[in-house]
Protein backbone atom coordinates (compact mmCIF):
# COMPACT_ATOMS: atom_id res chain seq x y z
CA UNK A 1 0.00 0.00 0.00
CA UNK A 2 1.35 3.59 -0.77
CA UNK A 3 2.09 5.30 2.11
CA UNK A 4 2.56 9.40 2.48
CA UNK A 5 5.90 9.55 1.59
CA UNK A 6 5.93 7.61 -1.73
CA UNK A 7 2.87 9.19 -3.10
CA UNK A 8 4.23 12.89 -2.59
CA UNK A 9 7.17 11.53 -4.32
CA UNK A 10 5.15 9.86 -7.04
CA UNK A 11 3.10 12.85 -7.65
CA UNK A 12 6.50 15.27 -7.53
CA UNK A 13 8.34 13.39 -10.13
CA UNK A 14 5.15 13.37 -11.96
CA UNK A 15 4.54 17.14 -11.99
CA UNK A 16 8.46 17.85 -12.86
CA UNK A 17 7.75 15.64 -15.65
CA UNK A 18 4.46 16.38 -16.90
CA UNK A 19 2.88 19.57 -15.89
CA UNK A 20 3.17 21.40 -19.14
CA UNK A 21 1.63 18.47 -21.01
CA UNK A 22 -1.96 20.23 -22.26
CA UNK A 23 -3.48 16.75 -20.38
CA UNK A 24 -1.77 17.21 -17.19
CA UNK A 25 -4.94 16.71 -15.71
CA UNK A 26 -5.60 13.28 -16.86
CA UNK A 27 -2.23 12.04 -15.95
CA UNK A 28 -2.63 13.04 -12.65
CA UNK A 29 -5.83 11.33 -13.00
CA UNK A 30 -4.28 7.76 -14.06
CA UNK A 31 -1.71 7.98 -11.45
CA UNK A 32 -4.37 8.37 -9.17
CA UNK A 33 -6.22 5.19 -10.50
CA UNK A 34 -3.47 3.03 -10.63
CA UNK A 35 -2.61 3.98 -6.89
CA UNK A 36 -6.22 3.25 -6.50
CA UNK A 37 -5.83 -0.63 -8.20
CA UNK A 38 -2.93 -1.37 -6.50
CA UNK A 39 -3.79 -0.33 -3.08
CA UNK A 40 -6.52 -3.08 -4.26
CA UNK A 41 -4.25 -5.72 -5.02
CA UNK A 42 -6.04 -5.48 -9.06
CA UNK A 43 -3.54 -5.39 -12.02
CA UNK A 44 -3.46 -1.61 -13.53
CA UNK A 45 -0.98 -2.19 -16.07
CA UNK A 46 -3.61 -2.17 -19.27
CA UNK A 47 -5.83 0.53 -17.01
CA UNK A 48 -3.81 3.61 -16.68
CA UNK A 49 -1.66 5.73 -19.02
CA UNK A 50 1.60 4.81 -20.16
CA UNK A 51 3.32 7.76 -19.04
CA UNK A 52 2.46 6.84 -15.75
CA UNK A 53 3.34 3.37 -15.27
CA UNK A 54 7.08 3.57 -14.69
CA UNK A 55 6.67 6.10 -11.73
CA UNK A 56 3.50 3.91 -10.24
CA UNK A 57 6.25 1.05 -10.82
CA UNK A 58 8.87 2.72 -9.35
CA UNK A 59 7.06 4.31 -5.87
CA UNK A 60 5.15 1.52 -5.38
CA UNK A 61 5.94 -0.20 -1.66
CA UNK A 62 6.72 -3.69 -1.57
Amino acid sequence: MFDKKSLETLFDELRDEFELEPDWEEIQRSAHLGVALSDAGVVYKTKIDKRVLSYLDKHKPD
